[in-house]
């Protein structure tokens, strides 16, 4: 496998869409931990999966030996601007939230407005 750029390079340039990614989803208003409980959670945060995007997108960049400029780290800045963009903006237009959450947020919605009603009515 020839590889163009050094292996300090790759590592860094991981690193580089990584932090970018995070940085730019919280200043968005992503949050950064996913509500509780995190492991049923189908939220999305700035930890998960932003910089897995990113990190992704520039593994597939790195694997076709496509490095762009400064061996890779200017395609690593870019790659997690478009990662946190995309998670705010199209990842629930893409990737949509599974049938029976979405029907506990409409049944807690729907219990919630009911119980309001009924303290506004005694």
């Amino acid at each position: 496998m020839i590889l163009h750029a050094n292996e300090t390079y790759l590592i860094l340039s991981y690193l580089v869409a990584a932090i970018v990614s995070i940085v730019i989803a919280l200043g968005l208003g992503l949050p950064a931990l996913p509500k509780k409980p995190i492991r049923f959670s189908f939220d999305k945060s700035a930890i998960f999966p932003t910089p897995i995007f990113a990190i992704g997108f520039l593994a597939i960049c790195f694997s076709v030996n496509f490095f762009w400029i400064y061996n890779g780290l200017a395609l690593a800045v870019f790659w997690g601007i478009i990662s946190a963009l995309f998670v705010k903006f199209a990842f629930d237009i893409v990737f949509p939230k599974p049938p029976e959450e979405v029907n506990d947020n409409d049944s807690n919605n729907s219990l919630e407005e009911s119980e309001s009603k009924a303290k506004e009515i005694s």
